[in-house]
C-alpha cells in the first residue's frame, strides 16, 4: 500500500552561538507498508519518528525521496483527492480537538466532507454510529472536549479519523498521553477497528512493549535513520543492533533484582552528542564499535529472511 524511498527532511535550527545548522529529522529513510499491516515505528523521544509520520501524509513537505501511495507518486502532487484515505490520531487528544466545539461538530465536520449530500438526520446518525464504533454513547456527541477524560478525548480523536472513511491512518503515539489502563483499552479498540474495516496503521511510539504487542513488523529509528526492521518477533526475540537491545533493556521488568543482574546495554540523550558527519550514528554509544563504524555509514542488509540491521559487525 505505502513506501517511502530515501525520504528526508531537514530543518535549519539555530545553536547556542546563534550560529545555524542543519537538523537532519530524517534522513533518507526507506520502508514499505501492506494492506492491512500494522508497521511499528519505535525509537526515543527526538529520533524522528512523527516528523516521518507527517512527511509521509505530507502534513509536512519531504525535502528528498520520494512517497509511493497505491502504486503512485504522490510526492509533489495535490493531496486532496488522498486526504480522506491517509489519516492521523494525534498523541495528545486535547490539544487536536476544538475546545469551542461540541464533539458532534468535531465529528460531522469529517462526514460532511466526505458526503456532502447527508440531510441533517442522517447526519446525527452517521456521528452517533461513529462514536458508538469508538464505544461512545450518542450522547457525548452534545458535550465539550474539556468535559471528557483523556481516553475519552482520544475515542472522539479516533471518531474523527474514522469519518472519511479512510484505508491508513497514521497513530502518532496515540496512548502515551493516556493512563495505562486507558491505553490497554485504546490498543485494544485499534485492533479491533482495523479488523472490523481493514485499515492500515504506522503506529508510532516509543515504547518497545506496546509496538511489540500492535505491530506485524517492526521498525527501530534512532537520528533520523531506520537501524533495524523486521517482524516483530525477530525484532523482539533476537535483536540485531546494539541500540534495539537498549531499549529492551529500558523495558521495566517484573522483576528488579533480576533485571539489576544483566548486563545492560546504556544509552545517553544525543541531544547532548549531535549527530555526527559520518560513520555510524550510534557508534559513540556502542561498546563493540570498530573503526569502520565511525568512518562509513551502516547500510540495511538482511541478517535473516525478513530481518534488516545497519551494523558493520553483523
Amino acid at each position: 500500500m505505502l513506501k517511502t524511498e530515501k525520504l528526508k527532511k531537514y530543518y535549519e535550527i539555530r545553536n547556542k552561538n546563534r550560529g545555524k545548522s542543519i537538523l537532519r529529522a530524517v534522513d533518507g529513510v526507506s520502508l514499505d507498508i501492506a494492506r492491512r499491516e500494522t508497521f511499528g515505528l519505535v525509537g526515543e523521544s527526538g529520533c524522528g519518528k512523527t516528523t516521518l509520520g507527517r512527511a509521509i501524509l505530507r502534513l509536512t513537505e519531504p525535502d528528498g525521496g520520494s512517497i509511493i501511495y497505491d502504486g503512485r507518486d504522490i510526492t509533489h502532487i495535490n493531496m486532496f483527492p488522498y486526504r480522506s484515505r491517509m489519516q492521523i490520531i494525534f498523541q495528545n487528544p486535547s490539544d487536536c480537538l476544538d475546545p469551542r466545539c461540541r464533539v458532534g461538530d468535531i465529528i460531522a465536520e469529517g462526514v460532511a466532507a466526505k458526503s456532502s449530500k447527508l440531510s441533517k438526520p442522517e447526519l446525527r446518525d452517521t456521528v452517533s454510529g461513529l462514536l458508538e464504533s469508538v464505544r461512545l454513547t450518542p450522547d457525548y456527541a452534545y458535550r465539550y472536549p474539556h468535559e471528557l477524560s483523556g481516553g475519552q478525548q482520544q475515542r472522539v480523536g479516533i471518531a474523527r479519523a474514522l469519518a472519511v472513511e479512510p484505508e491508513f491512518i497514521v497513530c502518532d503515539e496515540p496512548v502515551s498521553a493516556l493512563d495505562v489502563s486507558y491505553q490497554a483499552q485504546i490498543i485494544e479498540l485499534l485492533k479491533e477497528l482495523q479488523e472490523r474495516l481493514g485499515l492500515t496503521y504506522l503506529f508510532i511510539s516509543h515504547d518497545l512493549s506496546v509496538v511489540r504487542y500492535m505491530s506485524d513488523r517492526i521498525g527501530v529509528m534512532y537520528l533520523g535513520k531506520l537501524v533495524e526492521l523486521g517482524s516483530g518477533e525477530d525484532v523482539v526475540r533476537e535483536p540485531a543492533h546494539q541500540y534495539t537491545k537498549a531499549l529492551l533493556d529500558a523495558i521495566p521488568a517484573p522483576d528488579p533484582i533480576t533485571a539489576r543482574a544483566k548486563n545492560r546495554t546504556h544509552t545517553e540523550e544525543y541531544t547532548e552528542l549531535g549527530i555526527p558527519d559520518r560513520g555510524c550514528r550510534y557508534c559513540r554509544l556502542c561498546e563493540y564499535a570498530v573503526p569502520e563504524c565511525r568512518d562509513e555509514e551502516p547500510e540495511l542488509r538482511e541478517v535473516s529472511p525478513g530481518h534488516l540491521c545497519a551494523c558493520h559487525l553483523l
